[in-house]
């Protein structure tokens, strides 16, 4: 391995490469398939938390959260594919540098930003949405740490966009809602709350998997797709003036 490491690799080495005096392999789980054999490192309740190094199959050496990588570290693939940046519940997430290791030559490096595992490019993307045109405004945000629930805010400015009356009775159709929201066969989604106000409906739903592609219909028929690539709490704010 090349010595001359760009910026993000020295930072990441000075970062995680120090001894490990305990080994903890017998009292300290990690929770990573491929890194589960021995760990040496900082331990909480039997799990992996802190700065580590885990060898199994692959290797890690870096910043662990519930016995997964989280954080910065550097992940070695084999003998020739490393990356080196950040992690989120095990995968890549995140600024990041993967090499390609080439005897004799220089490494081919992919540099740009990971999320959900999967390289998105020179800018941080984590989520993808096509139903921007059903709304006058919309706002997607996700928590830095690890989460599983999706929420929705929809505000309606200027009553019904069905023609129902404006004076609020309670009556289906007043406020722009969201009906259903469904992940195909691929995660299992959980109605957790509702709450409907004169101009505002809100709701809330916890998902099992991500990556995952989601499928929101409206109480005025409109469907839309929302992918989100990392695991979060996701607030997602919809406003429509019709």
């Amino acid at each position: 391995m090349k010595k001359n490491f760009p910026a993000l690799i020295l930072i990441l080495l000075m970062i995680t490469n120090f001894a490990y005096a305990q080994d903890n392999s017998k009292t300290c789980k990690v929770f990573t398939v491929n890194l589960s054999g021995s760990y040496k490192g900082d331990c909480k309740n039997g799990v992996a938390e802190g700065q580590g190094e885990a060898t199994g199959l692959q290797r890690y050496n870096g910043s662990f959260k519930d016995g997964q990588p989280n954080g910065a570290g550097v992940y070695y693939y084999d003998d020739s594919t490393y990356h080196a940046g950040f992690f989120l519940n095990g995968q890549k997430e995140g600024k990041g540098e993967t090499h390609y290791i080439r005897n004799g030559k220089q490494d081919s490096i992919l540099k740009g930003y990971w999320s959900g595992n999967v390289f998105r490019g020179k800018k941080y993307t984590t989520y993808a949405f096509n139903g921007g045109t059903f709304f006058d405004r919309y706002e997607i945000t996700a928590s830095p740490q690890s989460g599983r629930t999706i929420s929705f805010e929809i505000s309606t400015t200027s009553g019904s966009p069905t023609g129902v009356p404006s004076d609020f009775q309670g009556k289906p159709g007043y406020v722009l809602r969201l009906e259903d929201l469904n992940a195909g066969n691929t995660s299992i989604v959980r109605l957790l709350s509702t709450l409907e106000t004169p101009t505002k409906f809100h709701v809330t739903y916890d998902i099992e998997t991500f990556p995952v592609v989601l499928y929101g219909t409206m109480s005025n028929g409109d469907v839309f797709k929302l992918e989100l690539f990392k695991p979060a709490s996701w607030n997602v704010r919809l406003y429509t003036n019709k």
